[in-house]
């Protein structure tokens, strides 16, 4: 297997579910289950590092709205981890991106801004939000983001739910449960508002892990454009 993903696969599933990904509400959405083969996604859950391993960890500590740890610096990641980025950023992901998305002319991110390795610890918690939408080192609009769940084993009484909210940032229109090895992929525009404001309530050594990578393009539909942004807070900022 030339990559950690199965390329057949998610080929066909980009085929089969380009109509649905469009059409899904409140924003264009998919989630895919058993993203990676389950061995691949086992070796990435082992090695994935703790909050206290020198990974040089970013601190995100804005209580109601942020509490979580993440990691952008390539260099710091477990081998593994490194490869299956790597090749989430490669022509052939991307073609299948596009595939699924009808987004084209996708760029990755060298730099992982924001993205790489999450890590929430118990009472983690991440507001639901729109993204930052452009990105200053690339001079790129954000488009699309994919969060693939790396806690073996997830029960409901974890809390950590993807929240998926309407586009004027009223009303919870889907949950989705951090399954394990679930990715789950959408579009990104200034709108699409996430989060999980559920906090993490695993027992303290049980952590949600998750991978996130973003891809971008030069250009974006005109409707779209906003002036560029960071983070906006549902309730807070918005």
């Amino acid at each position: 297997m030339p990559y950690v993903f199965d390329t057949a696969r998610l080929s066909e599933i980009a085929a089969t579910q380009a109509q649905a990904f469009r059409e899904a509400q409140p924003y264009p959405h998919i989630v895919i289950d058993g993203f990676l083969p389950d061995a691949v996604a086992r070796e990435l859950a082992a090695v994935f590092p703790g909050p206290d391993d020198d990974v040089a960890w970013d601190h995100y500590a804005a209580p109601g709205l942020e509490v979580k740890l993440g990691c952008g610096d390539e260099m710091k990641f477990p081998k593994s981890i490194r490869d299956a980025l790597r090749d989430m950023n490669s022509s052939a992901f991307v073609r299948i991106l596009e595939t699924l998305t009808g987004v084209q002319h996708l760029l990755t991110d060298p730099h992982l801004l924001g993205g790489g390795m999450h890590l929430t610890r118990h009472g983690g918690v991440l507001g639901v939000h729109a993204d930052f939408n452009w990105h200053r080192q690339i001079h790129a609009h954000r488009r699309l983001n994919l969060l693939l769940y790396l806690t073996p084993d997830w029960r409901p009484e974890y809390g950590g739910e993807l929240e998926l909210w309407s586009t004027d940032g009223t009303q919870l229109v889907r949950r989705v449960e951090p399954l394990f090895n679930r990715a789950v992929l959408f579009t990104t525009r200034s709108d699409t508002f996430h989060g999980h404001p559920n906090p993490w309530a695993a027992p303290n050594g049980i952590n949600r892990q998750s991978l996130a990578l973003y891809y971008y393009t030069t250009e974006r539909p005109e409707d779209e454009k906003r002036p560029a942004h960071n983070t906006l807070y549902k309730g807070y900022n918005v």
